[in-house]
């Protein structure tokens, strides 16, 4: 995977001084450790859509199921802005083919699900979706998206890396002609992958591409990629992934002597026990796979993958 890997951002996850008082939220994974090995593409929607620093906030505001944008003493409405500002961006970040959004976390105009929507009746506000945020979601259903905050958290982190590199790889396939024939090399090359994420949606997918044929290819193809990236939302727990090391295992049936098998369920189980990192059972079965030349468990990235990739996974 030879292109640049974009992600668009929050500009002041960045450490921009974007917000509201004049200062930043800046994410120091974002800045220190992600953008060595992708572009951003930094947004402020309120900055873009007009308004200034330093500034009042602005809150969402549930108007009778229309939600706006109002500002807190003003009571100006900054709804109208801003969706005719997201208009105008929207088919520039088409161009830009973005893998990827990391958003501002508990912002009113880019939180995921903690931000405020206020009601116009006195109760409590809800939480919900930011006015910038929801915008994106409704245009790029199926990009991977993030919370700053959350990138703390190692497994949410590593599950983000992962879809980002698979949107990367199916945005390279749908770019060109639509065949199922390339189709299904994608799905076998992500069989383990998408197993450790979600074992159920991984039969389904299957049974989805049985079904397949010349004259519905556009259906299966949207059909697979909404169920692809709706699996790969699930986390890939440690008992996940070691039953699918169980699995690349059984490979070795013939080739593995009983010594080196032993070694292999060990590193698996101390794996699963947190007393290793994934990188070492899969590095080992790798190394096997290579040796005794399976040419199935070679095309896999669960155990091959990009190098990027690879070196962003070894942060986790």
């Amino acid at each position: 995977m030879s292109e640049s890997i974009r992600i668009g951002v929050s500009a002041c996850a960045l450490g921009e001084q974007v917000r509201h008082d004049g200062t930043h939220a800046q994410n120091h994974y974002l800045t220190e450790t992600f953008r060595k090995y992708v572009e951003f593409i930094p947004l402020c929607p309120e900055l873009a859509c007009g308004m200034r620093i330093p500034r009042e906030r602005v809150r969402q505001i549930d108007c009778a199921g229309d939600i706006r944008l109002i500002g807190e003493f003003s009571g100006e409405d900054w709804s109208d802005r801003m969706n005719q500002w997201v208009n105008r961006i929207l088919p520039g970040l088409e161009e830009d083919e973005l893998s990827g959004f990391v958003f501002k976390s508990h912002s009113p105009s880019c939180a995921l699900v903690q931000g405020k929507i206020h009601s116009t009746t006195g109760k409590s506000p809800r939480r919900g979706t930011g006015f910038f945020a929801r915008r994106m979601i409704e245009h790029f259903p199926l990009l991977p998206i993030e919370a700053s905050t959350r990138l703390h958290n190692p497994y949410t982190r590593e599950n983000f890396l992962r879809r980002v590199f698979v949107y990367k790889r199916w945005q390279n396939l749908i770019r060109e002609e639509k065949k199922i024939g390339r189709l299904l090399d994608f799905h076998a090359r992500h069989k383990m992958l998408i197993r450790a994420h979600d074992l159920k949606g991984y039969r389904e997918m299957g049974k989805l591409l049985g079904e397949s044929s010349v004259s519905n290819t556009d259906k299966i193809f949207d059909q697979y990629a909404h169920q692809l990236f709706q699996s790969l939302k699930l986390k890939a727990t440690p008992t996940k992934n070691a039953d699918v090391l169980m699995h690349v295992l059984g490979f070795f049936k013939k080739q593995l002597g009983h010594a080196d098998k032993a070694e292999l369920l060990e590193m698996i189980q101390n794996y699963k026990n947190g007393e290793l990192p994934l990188l070492v059972p899969v590095t080992v079965l790798n190394h096997y796979a290579r040796k005794y030349d399976i040419p199935y468990l070679m095309q896999q990235y669960y155990l091959n993958p990009d190098k990027t990739e690879l070196k962003l996974l070894n942060h986790v």
